[in-house]
């Protein structure tokens, strides 16, 4: 069965993947390893990919240090540090911005959810970034904004959205519980949509998931 989270985060088969700072449920948070991915919870250089879990800025920036030479414009990197509110919760996720990134020629260029305890932003050498008007700081600056309150972290649903999940009850309930990060893949994912026939199709198929009970877009 293909591992839908390590697709989530774009690990490809043959990839050499690189997880730093793991936690003790590591294996827990990611799955299945396939065997064609080379997973290792070791530094390694010129690896694929590198998965750093940090609590701390200090954690992070340490990670980064190694790890930045190693990362060019076609290695996935993603950052994955703990939700607020939580009980490991420090100074990572009260970070307004990215901007220190930048001291290492990188910045974000997405997210997504992990788990309850931890959430993830990708990051990608700056040089290499094409505008997606989908990154945070994009976002406070753009149409999306009205949509995405990316300082307050809250969502809300477009006009034509809400009214179609207000006709599916059951599917608007379990849309208002989920976290922040899958509220903002959902309504970032309908209103990105290039065309209206596009749009009409991803709410209908946003309805058809959150029945289902899948927590984004990308699930299966």
């Amino acid at each position: 069965m293909e591992n839908q989270f390590l697709k989530k985060l774009q690990i490809k088969p043959s990839f050499k993947v690189s997880v730093i700072n793991a936690p003790e449920n590591a294996a827990a948070i990611f799955g299945d390893i396939p065997n064609t991915v080379e997973f290792t919870y070791q530094t390694k250089l010129n690896s694929d990919a590198y998965l750093v879990f940090a609590i701390t800025k200090v954690d992070l920036f340490a990670a980064l240090e190694v790890i930045q030479p190693s990362i060019n414009d076609k290695t996935i990197a993603w950052i994955f540090y703990p939700k607020a509110k939580t009980a490991l919760a420090a100074d990572l996720n009260l970070m307004q911005s990215w901007n220190d990134l930048s001291k290492y020629n990188l910045a974000p260029c997405g997210s997504a959810a992990v788990n309850e305890i931890w959430t993830g932003i990708r990051i990608k050498t700056a040089s290499s970034q094409k505008k997606s008007g989908v990154g945070n700081e994009e976002i406070a600056n753009n149409e999306y904004g009205k949509y995405i309150d990316v300082t307050n972290k809250a969502v809300t649903l477009p006009d034509d959205l809400k009214a179609a999940l207000t006709e599916h009850p059951t599917a608007l309930a379990y849309y208002e519980q989920l976290a922040y990060s899958h509220k903002k893949e959902y309504v970032l994912w309908v209103v990105t949509a290039k065309q209206e026939k596009t749009r009409l199709d991803r709410i209908s198929k946003m309805i058809e998931k959150l029945l289902n009970k899948k927590k984004n877009p990308s699930e299966k």
